[in-house]
């Protein structure tokens, strides 16, 4: 299984406004003398973004296929 359908199997709660995109950082590819890219992740929403709300992506799924329905503690 490739690492594309893998990635794409995994369920998710959208949350991040689509696809970020995928900046080549010039000189420091250079620099290194390889390919050096970046996943934008951090201009993905005005208010909130970055790999922390891509991860929560991921872990908000895994919470409801849990079957919970609350964040946080609910106990009284």
């Amino acid at each position: 299984m490739s690492v594309k359908h893998y990635l794409n199997s995994l369920a998710r709660v959208a949350l991040v406004g689509g696809v970020t995109p995928v900046q080549h950082l010039q000189r420091l590819s250079e620099y290194l003398q390889r390919d050096i890219s970046i996943k934008r992740d951090d201009i993905s929403h005005p208010g909130m973004g970055g790999n922390k709300l891509r991860k929560l992506e991921f872990l908000a799924a895994d919470a409801i296929s849990k079957g919970q329905r609350y964040a946080g503690d609910r106990r009284r």
